[in-house]
């Protein structure tokens, strides 16, 4: 082998060791692998982490709504505020023992609002990664200010504080369909009363006391225990008697169409046809009755049933009775004062007795628009003709409902008779 040779050999050994080495990486993944493993250990950990502190931090300001609202509850129930918020967060079982609570009356920006309770829950994350490298853990923590409000819109009040009666009534096979609220003052721990096969699908249904019968009521938006609610007319008064007298109006089956102006009147019993002129109705002493054979219109009038000794002589303050065969189209009159309502009971009414309720309904081609106002007796909706009362308001003693009732939210001219319901609601 001649001296030229071995360079050439020894250059092509070092050109295929090369070459073997470009086509072996083995080495090379591992050590990529070995580089890049920490960095995916770490990932999955922040990841799982994430996940916990998305969890924990649901859970926590779930915690705070709930005793922002027990403790404005707590101070509407004169209780203290420290013991029903420490209350609620018990039970909701999620909040750990080395959570830092803060109960505030008045938080800052409501100083003057007597029911508004903010809540503030502080508590170190549980998180399994990073606790392996951090000292000291992150703390989660949630706020929540909860008040007493108006809100809603509401289109029947049974107003009736009733120890051991229910508020509301639902007659055999009855079917309610509410897309506004409904609520009860009775503190009854079956504040509904559902007979038969009935049921109620209302938007928003608020008992002060128990519902009840819960699978009569499972389509609506129930809420136990609520705010008792006021009389939303509370500040309001029929008008006086005027002293000009006040006959007696009876028009019978075969009578032509009457019509009839506004002024004071005794009993009206009509069972014939009866137009109504826009305008006040006063009934001193006088019932509201209209009988199988009654067809009565009104486009814009108020009918209101008082007597002129109604402090000292409750009982002889009339009532509404509205046979189911009868034909009634009555719309509340739009403006003024009355606006809106269209039965207006005077609140001095003795209560009534089971049976001898305020009877409105009609035929299948009767309307009745407006706000039944009847605060210390029973009003009895009788469906069962299936007259429209989607435009109807209902705020009484006690509401009945029997057959098939609709009521609607929106209704043009009935604003001013389409309430708020005082509530306890998150406000941040």
């Amino acid at each position: 082998m001649s001296p030229r040779t071995i360079p050439r050999l020894l250059i092509g050994r070092i050109l295929h060791r090369r070459r073997r080495l470009a086509v072996d990486q083995r080495g090379n993944v591992v050590m990529v692998v070995a580089a890049v493993f920490p960095l995916l250990i770490g990932a999955a950990g922040l990841a799982v982490d994430g996940v916990e502190w998305v969890l924990q931090k649901r859970q926590i300001q779930a915690a705070a709504d709930g005793a922002a609202m027990a403790g404005v509850y707590g101070l509407i129930g004169a209780e203290d505020l420290d013991n029903a918020v420490n209350r609620s967060v018990t039970q909701a079982g999620t909040v750990p023992n080395n959570a830092s609570i803060q109960a505030i009356h008045g938080p800052p920006g409501r100083e003057t609002d007597p029911f508004a309770v903010s809540v503030k829950i502080a508590v170190p994350a549980s998180l399994t990664f990073s606790r392996m490298f951090l000292k000291t853990p992150p703390v989660i923590s949630a706020d929540a200010t909860a008040t007493v409000v108006k809100n809603g819109h509401y289109c029947a009040f049974a107003i009736g504080v009733m120890e051991d009666e229910p508020g509301l009534v639902l007659r055999p096979d009855t079917d309610v369909e509410a897309d506004c609220g409904v609520t009860t003052n009775a503190q009854s721990k079956r504040s509904l009363e559902a007979q038969g096969a009935s049921t109620i699908d209302a938007k928003a249904l608020r008992a002060y006391g128990g519902l009840g019968d819960f699978k009569a009521a499972m389509k609506s938006g129930i809420r136990e225990h609520a705010m008792l609610q006021d009389d939303p007319l509370t500040d309001s008064e029929p008008p006086l008697v005027p002293n000009t007298g006040c006959p007696n109006v009876t028009i019978n089956p075969d009578a032509q169409e009457t019509a009839l102006d506004p002024g004071c009147y005794a009993n009206m019993s009509l069972n014939g046809p009866v137009r109504l002129q826009d305008g006040e109705y006063i009934l001193n002493r006088g019932n509201f009755v209209v009988g199988p054979h009654g067809h009565v219109e009104c486009d814009a009038c108020t009918i209101f049933l008082t007597s002129d000794a109604a402090a000292t002589e409750p009982g002889s303050i009339g009532k509404v009775k509205i046979s189911s065969d009868a034909t009634v189209k009555m719309s509340a009159t739009r403006e003024g004062p009355d606006a809106g309502i269209l039965f207006y009971q005077d609140r001095h009414a003795a209560a009534d007795l089971p049976g001898d309720e305020n009877r409105l309904g009609g035929s299948s081609f009767s309307k009745l628009s407006g706000l039944m106002y009847f605060p210390s007796q029973t009003v009895y909706v009788d469906g069962n003709m299936r007259p429209d009362v989607q435009c109807s308001r209902f705020v009484a003693r006690r509401l009945v409902f029997a057959g098939h009732v609709y009521i609607a939210e929106n209704c043009d001219g009935l604003d001013k008779v389409t309430f708020a319901a005082t509530e306890v609601r998150l406000i941040g």
